[in-house]
């Protein structure tokens, strides 16, 4: 039985898109930015009730407005007068919106738009070929229309740079480096900032890895809420702890008190002194540029979407993924290693995309413990493939039946860019406070003395 294929007027496939924009604004923020991604602009819609909804939306999304109400506030003052029917239009495109739906409708008015180009180019060479003199040069009329055609089938992709665009961009970079330093991300701790010429740059994966509770999670925090106080936005996968966990955290690091403040003992005087402390240093927080997504069944495909639409509405400056182990596979049916290798490729890619540093959370296999040594890049937990797509990859390590179980060593296993090295006993855990900090001998006293933002000497060097 044959079944003729549906037609889709132009009018249908831009009234469907302004529809699922409409409608919530979680989707339709997913489905502008993928139109964005494909290059949609106003000259793709051919109705002007419709160009004139996009441009709107533009200027909402530009303005910090995103949205319907947004939308509307940046018509034209006779918009309601000249299309009454707009809106009722738009509302009854869908009985149930999705973002497949969403990313379906902005297909389809590309290929429209596209559809319409090559009807009128073809129009046009028929025309010319009819009014064309016998002294007139064929193949100069093919050479003008492979000309426009060329318009329709040039490459989208958003990586693709020309030589002039490359020119510019490589420019821009240099001038970056100079103004703001060679890395994005700075580390707090001075030999590892030395060690990495800088801290961490942009479009590198970063991988820390250690056993459970050596403290992975912890110093990245460190490093965000670092970060944070310098402006930088940080977007952080949490799969495996609640983000008022975390945020409990960012309020004990914040209070650099190593005696800790707890608030669950047998004292309550104490525990009241001890919570309002607390919930002072947790108010403070309250600014840091620091987004939270504790959804414990994230994918790679979910955690690159949700880092997109973020990075454009806010402009991110690193993303974390704690931890690679609970990120749930794409492919469910291939094996544990090849799950592992694709999430540790996405990881990498979408560091590429979005040009900033990703921290890739990930444990450590036990045959570090059962060697009684420090662990080595081989130690990576399930896969190879994490080793050769890091940058950067930090390591933790800590003597279990040590004599000071503040020593937590920090070792830069690899970095693509630079030297390697161990803190050795440079790096001591605060586990009080959650705080990460470099220490040096003080000479007038026996113990240690906590350094901040200095470089070390020489001899310090990574």
């Amino acid at each position: 039985m044959n079944h003729e294929a549906i037609m889709i007027s132009d009018y249908d496939a831009e009234r469907s898109l302004c529809g699922c924009l409409q409608y919530d604004e979680k989707v339709g923020y997913i489905v502008f930015a993928y139109a964005i991604e494909r290059g949609l602009t106003n000259e793709f819609f051919s109705e002007p009730e419709f160009q004139a909804f996009w441009q709107a939306l533009l200027c909402s999304e530009k303005e910090g407005e995103f949205g319907l109400f947004g939308a509307m506030d940046r018509l034209p003052k006779d918009f309601t007068q000249s299309y009454p029917s707009f809106m009722e239009g738009i509302c009854q495109a869908h009985d149930i919106v999705t973002e497949d739906r969403g990313k379906k409708a902005v297909d389809e008015v590309i290929k429209r738009h596209h559809f319409r180009k090559l009807t009128a180019i073809a129009s046009n060479l028929i025309n010319e070929v009819k009014d064309a003199e016998i002294l007139a040069d064929p193949i100069q009329l093919a050479n003008d229309t492979e000309k426009s055609l060329q318009d329709i089938i040039k490459p989208t992709s958003s990586t693709l740079q020309d030589s002039n665009n490359l020119t510019d961009s490589t420019i821009n970079s240099i001038k970056r480096t100079l103004t703001q330093g060679p890395a994005r991300i700075e580390p707090h701790l001075p030999w590892l900032k030395w060690g990495l010429n800088g801290g961490f740059k942009d479009n590198h994966l970063v991988v820390v890895a250690a056993r459970p509770s050596v403290g992975k999670t912890t110093i990245v925090l460190n490093f965000v809420y670092n970060a944070a106080l310098q402006g930088k936005k940080t977007l952080f996968f949490s799969l495996e702890m609640k983000s008022e966990s975390l945020w409990e955290k960012l309020g004990l690091i914040r209070s650099e008190n190593d005696e800790g403040l707890p608030y669950k003992t047998n004292d309550d005087a104490r525990n009241k002194e001890n919570a309002r402390d607390l919930i002072e240093y947790i108010e403070q927080c309250r600014q840091l540029p620091i987004y939270i997504d504790d959804f414990a069944g994230s994918s790679m495909s979910n955690i690159r979407t949700t880092s997109r639409i973020l990075h454009r509405k806010e402009g991110l400056d690193c993303i974390v993924i704690d931890y690679l182990g609970l990120v749930k596979p794409d492919d469910p049916k291939v094996s544990r290693e090849q799950q592992v290798a694709e999430i540790s490729r996405s990881a990498k890619q979408l560091a590429k995309e979005l040009n900033i540093p990703v921290f890739l959370i990930c444990q450590l296999n036990r045959a570090s413990v059962q060697r009684g040594s420090e662990p080595q890049l081989h130690d990576l937990r399930e896969s190879g493939q994490i080793e050769q797509d890091a940058d950067v990859v930090i390591l933790l390590h800590r003597e279990l039946l040590g004599d000071d179980k503040e020593d937590v060593r920090v070792i830069v296993a690899k970095n693509r860019f630079g030297g390697c090295g161990n803190s050795l006993k440079r790096i001591k855990f605060k586990p009080k406070s959650q705080r990460f900090i470099q220490v040096e001998d003080n000479r007038l006293n026996e113990g240690h003395r906590e350094v901040k933002g200095l470089y070390n000497t020489e001899e310090d060097r990574i």
